[in-house]
């Protein structure tokens, strides 16, 4: 399976200056990028879980959409997408990635759910 993250952020130059300057000046951040970064760099915290995982981690931009995503899927950004034999589904909103204020421990005990409770269907038949 594959686990789809999906910043509210461009990876462009241009962009990358818009989300920090939202950040500092405005107080707007993006709930993955607070998940997954620190003001430098991918978070070790974060390498750990996902090398830890059963599961493949793939961490996009929202200029590195997938065209094979349905767009009804990301209403708003940003998300988290599960990718499982050919099919998408959302497994975490805007507002479950926000409430977890940049807490990894949080982040994992919430996907864990999402996805038990997506694949409970596969398993039990």
């Amino acid at each position: 399976m594959k686990i789809i993250c999906i910043y509210n952020a461009s990876s462009t130059w241009a962009g990358e200056l818009s989300y920090f300057y939202k950040k500092i000046f405005q107080n707007e951040s993006c709930g993955m990028c607070d998940l997954s970064h620190n003001i430098t760099s991918i978070k070790n915290e974060w390498k750990e879980m996902a090398a830890q995982s059963d599961h493949q981690y793939s961490l996009l931009h929202n200029n590195e959409i997938p065209k094979n995503i349905p767009c009804n899927l990301i209403k708003k950004l940003p998300c988290v997408i599960l990718e499982h034999e050919e099919s998408f589904a959302l497994l975490l909103t805007h507002a479950e990635l926000d409430a977890c204020n940049g807490s990894i421990k949080i982040f994992k005990t919430v996907l864990d759910s999402k996805l038990n409770e997506r694949l409970l269907p596969y398993i039990s038949t």
